[in-house]
């Protein structure tokens, strides 16, 4: 899977890619069916997508970066809202001379996503929204655990928490694939992620989103609830929502299969 590096700025950002590798200062040839930009989850980076992209990657071209002070891009601390992480993907798009893109985002991703759409319609093809909401109910419980974290004053967590039962009863080396992904990322960047989910409320502003829509959600989410991904459905015209069985809010590891086929049927229905 290729990888490279591009300034965005002033921020080194690491993306896979799918497709001919080129000189360090050359872009990448995203021409072959849609470019598909895939945008993680908090404290996430973009290994997360690699079911996704090496299965898409065949009949489009999907880019999957790590946002600033995630996995391997520049940084060690996160952005500080959702607006000003879409404001820099909207730069990293330029930065790669997509003029527009079909944007798919997980969680925090999501919601990235969707205040693209909102505030800068143009640059979207169509939106994947995968276990995602408008607004997060993140337990205050859980961001003070984090910020103990990024003080020494705990050690990280490892739990169980977004996968489904039958993730948990019979594939626990999905949940250490999880694990490992959560270690790629600084604590100090998880924990300003969690602050600006947990501040961002896109509710008054779905109305304004005009493009196609695809919902994804896995049928045993706690995290962001089959009722979250309801509302979107609700308030974005014409989106399509799908309930993933057996999976939850770590859905694009869980199922694969499943996210990809219907991945794959969205964006043949794009014309």
């Amino acid at each position: 899977m290729p990888t490279k590096y591009v300034d965005v700025r002033g921020v080194p950002t690491y993306f896979y890619y799918v497709g001919k590798t080129t000189l360090p200062d050359v872009i990448p040839d995203f021409a072959r069916g849609f470019p598909i930009l895939m945008l993680h989850a908090a404290g996430s980076n973009g290994h997360s997508w690699h079911y996704q992209y090496d299965a898409l990657g065949k009949a489009h071209s999907p880019i999957a970066p790590d946002l600033p002070g995630h996995g391997r891009s520049g940084g060690v601390e996160a952005l500080h809202s959702i607006r000003e992480y879409a404001d820099f993907t909207v730069a990293l798009m330029d930065a790669l001379k997509l003029d527009r893109a079909v944007i798919a985002g997980r969680s925090m991703g999501g919601a990235i996503a969707m205040d693209i759409a909102i505030r800068y319609p143009q640059r979207v093809r169509a939106l994947a929204l995968l276990a995602t909401a408008a607004k997060f109910n993140i337990p205050k419980e859980r961001i003070e655990q984090w910020r103990a974290v990024t003080m020494g004053r705990a050690g990280q967590p490892f739990t169980n928490d977004g996968y489904s039962p039958k993730t948990i009863a019979e594939h626990r080396e999905i949940i250490q694939e999880g694990w490992g992904e959560q270690i790629r990322t600084d604590p100090r960047t998880r924990w300003g992620d969690m602050v600006a989910c947990s501040e961002v409320d896109l509710r008054e502003d779905l109305a304004a989103i005009d493009r196609p829509t695809l919902v994804l959600a896995g049928a045993d989410d706690q995290i962001t609830t089959v009722a979250d991904a309801e509302f979107l459905a609700s308030r974005i015209k014409g989106a399509r929502l799908e309930v993933v069985a057996d999976a939850a809010h770590n859905l694009t590891t869980e199922r694969p299969d499943a996210v990809n086929a219907a991945l794959e049927k969205f964006l043949a229905g794009l014309k």
